[in-house]
């Protein structure tokens, strides 16, 4: 990776908490937003049933790509992400490691994460806890990024290959 786009790429990481992944199998193309976490490594985190499409997508064809925008108005304004890679579903062993970075992503999910056991089983946050407990994480694994900003001009833009 270019060393002088790394902060550009995890200031924007830092600063969004979804991305929208797309996904296809069969020639059929689909989307879906999702919260994420990302570490060191750039690779992204993100929780999903594994009955959903996306992530029976991912199964059958794990080349995925993701984007990570700014919501605006004025085109001045349009700064974002567009990451093309590879999702996997965490494999087991591994899945400890992947709470860790998305619970220091969501400090308010961690407090009811932590929480949990001084709830009633059928309170909201019981539940939530409980499928973060037993829901699949999934990985994406760049290759490739391009950093969009026409803050710095109509359609600048920087890529590189990881």
């Amino acid at each position: 990776m270019n060393d002088d786009l790394k902060p550009a790429v995890r200031k924007m990481l830092d600063e969004h908490h979804t991305l929208t992944l797309a996904t296809s199998r069969d020639g059929q193309p689909w989307a879906a937003s999702v919260f994420f976490a990302s570490d060191a490594d750039l690779n992204l985190f993100f929780v999903s049933d594994h009955q959903t499409r996306h992530a029976q997508d991912m199964l059958a064809n794990n080349r995925v790509m993701a984007t990570v925008n700014v919501d605006c108005k004025r085109w001045h304004d349009v700064r974002g992400l567009q990451i093309r890679g590879r999702g996997f579903r965490v494999p087991e062993e591994e899945r400890a490691a992947a709470l860790r970075v998305y619970l220091a992503r969501f400090a308010d999910i961690r407090a009811i994460f932590d929480a949990a056991s001084r709830y009633d089983k059928w309170a909201d946050e019981w539940m939530i806890a409980r499928r973060l407990r037993e829901t699949a994480f999934f990985r994406i694994v760049p290759d490739w990024v391009r950093i969009i900003d026409n803050s710095r001009g109509f359609g600048f833009s920087q890529e590189f290959e990881l």
